[in-house]
């Protein structure tokens, strides 16, 4: 687990990369896990700054949390609702999104601390 602010913003960017990565090499499966990997650790980040610290939880369930949390504006809950969207049988998502996108915009408002919070 990443304790430090500063190593678990290089984290969070290497694993964007990462997914970054796989998606170029045709990879949507790691990019996925890597743009839902990055996303949940700025949200759990978020989370203990403000005092609701979850131990033990996957980078998933902070997405599915954040995706339902109505206090949160409309983009980043439809941004972390893409990023736990199952795909269908052709292994796509349902929907025409951009999960390394939406990954940005989750890391983005979660780890800026001019965000009102």
């Amino acid at each position: 687990m990443v304790t430090d602010s500063h190593h678990l913003i290089t984290e969070i960017e290497s694993e964007l990369q990462k997914a970054e990565i796989a998606s170029l090499g045709g990879n949507k499966g790691k990019a996925r896990v890597c743009a839902r990997r990055a996303a949940g650790w700025a949200i759990r980040e978020w989370q203990s700054q403000n005092g609701v610290f979850e131990p033990h939880r996957s980078a998933y369930w902070y997405l599915q949390v954040a995706a339902v949390d109505y206090s949160l504006p409309t983009h980043v809950r439809t941004a972390a609702g893409h990023l736990i969207m199952r795909i269908n049988e052709d292994h796509n998502l349902p929907v025409d999104a951009d999960v390394l996108a939406d990954a940005r915009v989750l890391v983005d408002f979660f780890l800026d601390s001019n965000h009102g919070s």
